[in-house]
């Protein structure tokens, strides 16, 4: 073989070889799903340590109730921590985690359990949001999904060769 056509296909392994890398590395893919009947809401890659948060009124005390999650490095959903205002009925009462009131609210924070995914039933009662991007983009799930009806929130890794193939979905209103 000649120098020049031993360099051409080292310069030929070389750029196969950073491609697969490239398409092999995993990435994290969060997923909404309808559980009745197994549409895809929303799949997206995400980065590590994002952030999103579900809102709900309480059914008793008709006041808010958040939650708010993040997406660890590994790809699974971490509860970080809960807000509410009231005390009582269905809500916290009893706790070991740390705790701190802040503007009309009772936050409760150092959760960090990992969940496989979010089984979430929206209650039309509830005004059932989802806040997605770190809060920036809040999803009001009436207007996805019909009342009592399920939306499972996974998240995990995949190679993105398998993301490019599938795609990005978001069929939530914007």
């Amino acid at each position: 073989m000649t120098r020049k056509k031993i360099i051409t296909f080292f310069l030929i392994s070389l750029f196969l070889f950073g491609i697969a890398s490239i398409l092999f590395h995993n990435v994290i893919i969060l997923e909404i799903t309808n559980y009745e009947n197994g549409s895809t809401l929303y799949r997206k890659q995400v980065p590590p340590g994002y952030s999103f948060a579900t809102l709900i009124r309480h059914s008793v005390h008709l006041t808010p109730v958040y939650e708010y999650y993040r997406i660890d490095e590994n790809g699974r959903i971490i509860l970080e921590s809960t807000k509410l205002q009231d005390l009582g009925w269905g809500v916290p009462s009893t706790f070991t985690e740390p705790c701190r009131f802040e503007g009309g609210f009772l936050i409760i924070e150092g959760f960090k359990k990992p969940l496989d995914f979010i089984p979430f039933r929206v209650s039309y009662i509830a005004q059932p949001h989802l806040l997605l991007d770190g809060g920036k983009r809040n999803v009001d799930l009436k207007c996805v999904v019909n009342d009592e009806e399920r939306i499972d929130i996974s998240a995990n890794k995949d190679p993105l060769w398998k993301v490019l193939i599938r795609g990005e979905v978001d069929v939530l209103p914007k």
